[in-house]
């Protein structure tokens, strides 16, 4: 029988990295239904949301700010864009260059589709109080700047977190 989910190596006592992928596919299982029922797949959210943060970029780009290859996100975007959702504008200076906008109709599906997204990550960490939900959007932010491979020197968020006092090594000397 498999082990359930919050015992053993799927609980508290194991690995972060397997940890963190079981957080991310259950909000994932927990996203496909709100989602589907209007007609889109957490990917696809995924994508009209960042085009929405971010206007313009390129669809390399796009495909590294939603962390999905540059072969799922240009899928992803010819269908949006089929769907009316997104737009796609050639660059001014290059005009090989494609730059990913999010339509009004892609605005609308967005004013839909977040407060549905919202409510199950609000649900994910409902036994968090608000400052352990900040604690924990900090710590998830820390594990991903020590890994990022881009990263050349400090990263800005490490620099002011270090001169805030709240750094790991601080921590770890707490505990």
């Amino acid at each position: 029988m498999p082990m359930p989910l919050g015992a053993g190596f799927r609980g508290p006592g194991g690995r972060v990295g397997y940890l963190l992928r079981q957080a991310q596919h259950t909000l994932r299982t927990a996203l496909y239904q709100p989602l589907a029922e209007l007609g889109i797949t957490a990917a696809q959210y995924s994508v009209l949301s960042v085009a929405d943060a971010e206007p313009g970029l390129s669809g390399a780009e796009l495909a590294r700010d939603t962390m999905a290859t540059p072969q799922s996100v240009n899928a992803i975007v010819v269908h949006l864009e089929q769907a009316g959702l997104l737009e796609r504008w050639a660059d001014a200076r290059d005009q090989r260059l494609r730059r990913i906008y999010v339509s009004e109709s892609g605005r609308e599906m967005l004013a839909v589709a977040r407060p549905a997204v919202w409510a199950v990550e609000e649900r994910m960490v409902a036994s968090l109080t608000q400052a352990e939900q900040a604690t924990f959007r900090r710590q998830l932010t820390e594990c991903a700047l020590a890994l990022d491979v881009r990263a050349a020197g400090p990263a800005p968020f490490r620099q002011v977190l270090a001169g805030s006092g709240q750094g790991a090594a601080q921590r770890k000397n707490s505990r």
